[in-house]
């Protein structure tokens, strides 16, 4: 008898990451068995969906004279993984963005609601705005969230002079001031940084 096919009706996702790699965007999900609204398989850690892990093996040059491949670079198959690559396979469109939505809810303990995250190279961000987390465009999304987070914090540095033999006469000049920009990614530092008074 042949495996019946699951859809994704037959599971609720704990989580739907979106993402973009390579010009484009894509959907993943970490996802757990439904066989009811009430009941959601809780063994286990689940099993993603929209991704795929490759290994990467380790590389070396080829010094086989007769090989093909003589003097050029390959890969070490026989030798232990050192480490993955991750490979999107379900791009943003309207069928994948609809086949998310039939596996989101809310199923009580232990896991809660879907969480929805949006995945930038800097970092990731949970959202409670749903609407957006399907139709905001990225670069959008990504000026909304990661660029404006940004602080820039100026620091003034003196600029060190060599020093030079001054007649004695002359009044002491002021060092000109660099100015440095730093940016501060962490937009939950709000302490304050003002000199505390003795």
């Amino acid at each position: 008898m042949a495996k019946k096919e699951l859809g994704p009706e037959s599971y609720w996702a704990q989580y739907i990451v979106r993402t973009h790699s390579a010009g484009k965007d894509y959907l993943y999900a970490l996802v757990r068995r439904r066989y009811s609204e009430e009941d959601i398989e809780r063994d286990g850690r689940g099993k993603y969906i929209g991704v795929e892990e490759d290994p990467r093996y380790p590389m070396i040059t080829d010094t086989d004279p007769d090989s093909d491949t003589f003097g050029k670079r390959i890969k070490q198959n026989d030798k232990e993984p050192v480490g993955i690559k991750l490979r999107y396979t379900l791009e943003l469109n309207e069928k994948n963005i609809d086949d998310m939505k039939t596996m989101c809810g809310a199923i009580g303990d232990p896991f809660g609601e879907t969480r929805f995250i949006w995945k930038f190279k800097e970092r990731a961000i949970a959202t409670d705005n749903v609407s957006n987390f399907w139709e905001l465009d990225w670069e959008e999304a990504h000026k909304r969230f990661i660029e404006r987070s940004k602080q820039v914090i100026e620091i003034e540095q003196s600029i060190k002079q060599k020093v030079r033999e001054k007649p004695r006469l002359e009044a002491p000049k002021e060092k000109p001031k660099q100015v440095i920009k730093v940016e501060q990614k962490n937009i939950n530092d709000n302490r304050h940084r003002d000199t505390k008074k003795a």
